[in-house]
């Protein structure tokens, strides 16, 4: 006969789960980052899900891996065409190094004075080079070790390809599962929390796009405006390796430098050196406004936040989680804050969304209908219909009643 448990052995068995919980985070911990990245792709792939099932009405499963296997061809099929260009720009790049070696030699052959002391910066260059080239090329222990970084880098990789395809084919019932977990009265609290949570990731998503193509035509009229082969290209790869904080920045500014270097201005009356140092100085400059005032202005009026944290939580990312951090700590303040203001309401007995709110910014998007909503979740029959809500991020009531 089946009996409650008494409020001890609640306590102790939530106490115990807590810990294998806290234990089982701490042994799978190297997973997270991937995982992460996982549900990331899955997040933007969903919707070309849904509008090739509309579509196409095939079945679900064939969606996704229509949907999937078409990403993962292109992923292959673009750095199989861009693979020569790389070849030949690296080509083209030892040549030039070559000359500036011979240069650099005839120029350091001849001793420098200083305090009646004879330098000579060749020898000295040489010393420097080859301590260099010693701390730099590896041993036979150094060698294993890039071995086993890259072939745990290709596990890392299956993880993602894997975990993303399933996430796509089971994603919903994951969501109605995770919906079914806490108690049917605040079944409802969680499904509009979840639709809330969903209109700030894609008011998220609509900054990003929006300053990436910010980003991109700026650096095409400036590199057009300098004469800098390629220009149109070369802009829009900075769009849209603009997303990747510090290294896609970094690597569309070595491009842009490299073209610069090899091809010169189209018309500016300069050497190829200077104009490359002319294109890493502009580069650097617009790269810097980007950061410190573009960013933060365009993510503060999508997601209804602060500039200063924005800019601030974007910094101390990078510092402290390295990119992934960085790319992701936007909306999950914006998603803490929205879940913050729902606690607070509740302790204090208020309505965590009135009908009647002030945004900050323009309206948002329309949430999904009740009909839409059920397809989401087809599995969380207990959860009740509830109307759908228009909060943002986080809303600011005109009146706060009990």
């Amino acid at each position: 006969m089946s009996h409650e448990w008494s409020t001890f052995t609640r306590a102790v068995v939530t106490t115990v789960s807590l810990i294998l919980l806290g234990l089982f985070i701490w042994v799978i911990h190297p997973m997270i980052e991937p995982l992460i990245i996982a549900v990331l792709l899955a997040y933007i792939l969903h919707p070309v899900v849904k509008l090739v099932l509309k579509g196409t009405r095939l079945p679900h499963a064939w969606a996704v891996a229509f949907v999937y296997f078409s990403c993962l061809t292109l992923l292959i099929v673009i750095p199989s065409i861009l693979a020569p260009v790389a070849v030949r720009q690296a080509t083209g790049l030892s040549t030039y190094l070559v000359q500036i070696e011979a240069e650099l030699e005839e120029l350091l052959a001849n001793p420098v004075v200083f305090l009646d002391q004879e330098i000579y910066l060749g020898q000295l260059l040489s010393n420097v080079l080859e301590l260099t080239t010693e701390s730099i090329t590896p041993g036979a222990e150094g060698a294993l070790v890039i071995v086993e970084r890259t072939s745990t880098s290709f596990a890392w990789l299956l993880v993602i390809l894997v975990s993303t395809y399933y996430l796509l084919l089971d994603g919903e019932r994951l969501l109605a599962w995770i919906v079914r977990l806490v108690p049917e009265r605040t079944q409802p609290d969680v499904v509009r929390l979840l639709k809330e949570i969903d209109v700030i990731w894609w008011a998220y998503l609509r900054g990003t796009l929006v300053l990436m193509l910010i980003v991109a035509v700026t650096f095409m009229v400036v590199w057009s405006a300098m004469g800098l082969p390629g220009a149109l290209i070369l802009g829009l790869l900075a769009g849209v390796l603009t997303v990747i904080p510090e290294v896609g920045p970094t690597f569309a500014a070595i491009l842009a430098v490299l073209v610069a270097l090899f091809q010169g201005s189209d018309f500016l009356p300069v050497s190829n050196f200077w104009f490359a140092v002319l294109i890493f100085a502009v580069y650097f400059v617009l790269i810097q406004i980007k950061a410190i005032w573009l960013r933060p202005r365009i993510m503060g009026y999508f997601l209804n936040m602060n500039e200063g944290l924005i800019f601030v939580a974007i910094i101390g990312a990078v510092v402290l989680w390295g990119i992934l951090g960085a790319l992701l700590i936007v909306p999950l303040l914006a998603t803490a804050g929205s879940i913050a203001h729902y606690v607070r309401c509740r302790l204090l007995n208020l309505d965590p969304w009135p009908e009647d709110v002030t945004y900050a910014t323009s309206p948002p998007a329309e949430l999904p209908s009740d009909e839409e909503l059920a397809q989401t979740f087809p599995d969380a029959d207990k959860v009740t219909p509830v109307p759908p809500t228009r909060s943002k991020a986080i809303v600011m009531p005109k009146g706060e009643t009990k």
